[in-house]
């Protein structure tokens, strides 16, 4: 890896799991490999030091001004579950939004971020208001929000 990327396997042991730890730019990212044999995190290791090679040599080519909000949704799942400071039940509860926000809004997975306006959100709020808690509409808002972004 280039200047600012390094990579190691981690093993945490009150999971007895290991883990991936990469930096890059100067950001700490663990992503768990999902086992407690050695052998099988290396190979676990090596497919994500090239998926994240591919995403770095792309700039982040995650992020496109063409990205659908499903797209968003899946790199702000995906965000969750690499972030080890965000409790299991936190991560589900957040899927559990963009969930129910998908359901609630026809068509929303296929339309791009960029063409996503605030009339959009509240043309939405007014029917489900009825349906949906407030703090899950403002969970579900917040949600489709961090997915714009790219977080």
């Amino acid at each position: 890896m280039g200047k600012g990327h390094a990579c190691k396997i981690s093993f945490v042991i009150k999971s007895g799991r290991y883990y991936a730890r990469v930096f890059a730019g100067g950001k700490e990212v663990w992503k768990s490999l999902k086992t407690s044999h050695f052998s099988v995190a290396q190979a676990k290791l090596a497919e994500f030091l090239k998926e994240h090679r591919e995403r770095v040599r792309n700039g982040n080519g995650e992020v496109s001004a063409e990205m659908t909000f499903g797209e968003a949704a899946a790199i702000h799942l995906r965000n969750l579950d690499d972030n080890l400071s965000i409790k299991r039940r936190t991560r589900d509860y957040w899927r559990e939004c963009l969930a129910a926000l998908q359901k609630s809004w026809p068509r929303l997975s296929e339309t791009e971020i960029r063409n996503i306006t605030q009339t959009d959100c509240k043309e939405w709020v007014r029917p489900s208001q009825d349906n949906v808690s407030d703090s899950l509409q403002q969970h579900s808002l917040r949600s489709a929000t961090c997915s714009q972004r790219g977080r």
